[in-house]
């Protein structure tokens, strides 16, 4: 509101002199803008350096081996203060060793499958060797159970996953795959088991899992290729 330089009195808008002094009151206009609070610009608080896919997978991986090295140093110890040696910690210290080589492959070579799987097949077949070996020094049930096992085990995965990624639409056929594949699984060790302890190949125990995963999985395979437009269906008859 205007007001007079001389003697401080409000006037009205418009008012071209003082009521009292008479005084020439020059046109000043109200500021229609609210004050603002200092400061004008706010203030943003430092933005942390946000890590890399890359540095949170090493990161990862460091954590997991410091996690893994504590019970490897304590099994250790204990075996040596309590045996004067290495005995019994050899199996807990493989075992470890293991579970360090399963997660510093995906951790640590993320963009190359290839060398994942490679790694954890060969992590696979060396923590086993090593388990027969230290048993009794001799390699022994490593060719005629372990070996054969995983050979199966790798055969049936490969053959899963290659069946769930080529096929165009996926859904409960892939439930179906892993079903099939577990099934086909126990068949293989059920054969390769009784084979190596009976000396004969004959099925024992598989039949109960093998039937009623081809059995589910052969119903999941009818109702996701006999009714491939049952989603579609639904959505549209929900949006009506």
């Amino acid at each position: 509101m205007p007001y007079c330089s001389k003697c401080g009195v409000e006037v009205d808008q418009g008012v071209e002199k003082c009521p009292l002094c008479q005084l020439q009151i020059n046109g000043m206009e109200e500021d229609a803008s609210p004050p603002q609070k200092y400061p004008d610009v706010p203030v943003e608080s430092p933005k942390k350096a946000s890590m890399t896919p890359e540095q949170k997978r090493i990161r990862a991986w460091e954590i997991v081996g410091a996690t893994l090295l504590i019970p490897f140093l304590i099994i250790v110890f204990t075996d040596l203060i309590a045996n004067e040696t290495v005995s019994w910690a050899r199996f807990p210290m493989i075992a470890l060793l293991l579970a360090w080589l399963l997660a510093t492959f995906p951790l640590l070579f993320a963009k190359r499958p290839l060398v994942i799987i490679a790694g954890e097949v060969l992590s696979v077949l060396i923590f086993l060797v090593l388990v027969d070996y230290l048993h009794d020094w001799v390699i022994d049930w490593f060719y005629k159970l372990a070996l054969p096992n995983l050979a199966v085990l790798i055969l049936i995965a490969s053959a899963v996953t290659i069946l769930s990624t080529q096929v165009k639409r996926k859904g409960a056929n892939i439930a179906a795959f892993i079903l099939f594949g577990i099934g086909a699984l126990n068949l293989g060790l059920d054969l390769i088991i009784m084979s190596t302890l009976a000396g004969k190949i004959t099925m024992k125990w598989s039949l109960f899992v093998l039937v009623p995963c081809f059995i589910i999985g052969g119903f999941l395979l009818y109702l996701h290729y006999r009714f491939k437009n049952l989603n579609q269906d639904i959505k549209e008859r929900l949006q009506m």
